[in-house]
């Protein structure tokens, strides 16, 4: 189990992370969304032990998770963190990299290849394969290491749509294959209702709202929320009288939400 327990964070003087509450369970598939700029790379690189936080602490399986200023070498040995853009070290083969790495024996290592869709990668070079490419090269070198844990952040967000389908699918098989819960980070929602079990916004450093992808797009807490999770419309609260509202419709704010699949017109 990973908890963050009152997580904080004075990031510049104009913007901080504030008091972060949140659990995850082993096997949940957990996704923070939020606007450009509302903390979420942040706060997963504190969860990494990349940052060190000014209040409040992260444990794994009931062990803290250390910031950098108190280890040589940060980061903790059950999570494994995967950045926006990953870099590969040049002027290497794909199988120069795992050779250097590897500490899985044949066939073992030939299965995480596989799992991670790079095996018929082994014998290029970093100029010869694409972003997305190199982005599970990037995960299954994070994978050697067999983490407990995997941190995500933004993992969609420079792929097209066909390297964003593969990249959702290795997710999903190494989860399974190698007992790896996920955390990851986004902003896109069509990858967060395809892949979460749960979400937790965040505005401005501030968790803002927490609930299944569903629940949160249609029954959004506020414009922000439902903003972050597709289009919408507002009906102030004289026209939403005109509307009868499907039942999963209903928001707790103060004008009427629509989407627009929601939209039944007749004569």
């Amino acid at each position: 189990m990973l908890e963050v327990i009152g997580l904080g964070k004075q990031v510049s003087p104009y913007f901080n992370l504030s008091d972060i509450h949140f659990r995850q369970d082993v096997g949940e598939k957990l996704a923070i969304a939020g606007s450009s700029g509302s903390g979420k790379s942040t706060l997963l690189q504190l969860i990494a032990g990349h940052q060190s936080a000014d209040t409040g602490s992260i444990h794994l399986f009931g062990k803290r998770v250390a910031g950098p200023h108190e280890q040589l070498i940060p980061g903790h040995p059950g999570l494994a963190y995967l950045s926006q853009q990953p870099e590969l070290p040049h002027h290497y083969f794909v199988h120069e990299l795992f050779s250097y790495a590897n500490q899985w024996e044949g066939g073992r290592g030939r299965e995480l290849f596989e799992w991670c869709r790079i095996d018929h990668l082994m014998d290029r070079k970093h100029t010869e394969i694409s972003g997305g490419e190199q982005q599970r090269i990037a995960l299954a070198l994070l994978l050697i290491s067999s983490p407990r844990w995997l941190l995500l952040d933004e993992p969609f967000s420079h792929l097209d749509a066909i390297n964003q389908s593969i990249l959702q699918q290795v997710l999903d098989d190494v989860s399974a294959r190698l007992s790896i819960t996920c955390l990851l980070c986004s902003h896109q929602p069509d990858h967060l209702f395809s892949w979460a079990n749960r979400l937790l916004i965040l505005r401005d450093g501030a968790m803002v709202a927490a609930g299944s992808p569903s629940d949160l797009y249609q029954r959004p807490a506020d414009a922000y929320v439902a903003g972050l999770l597709g289009e919408f419309e507002l009906l102030s609260p004289e026209h939403a009288n005109r509307w009868k509202p499907a039942p999963q419709q209903q928001n707790s704010f103060e004008h009427r939400m629509i989407r627009p699949e929601n939209l039944v017109f007749s004569k």
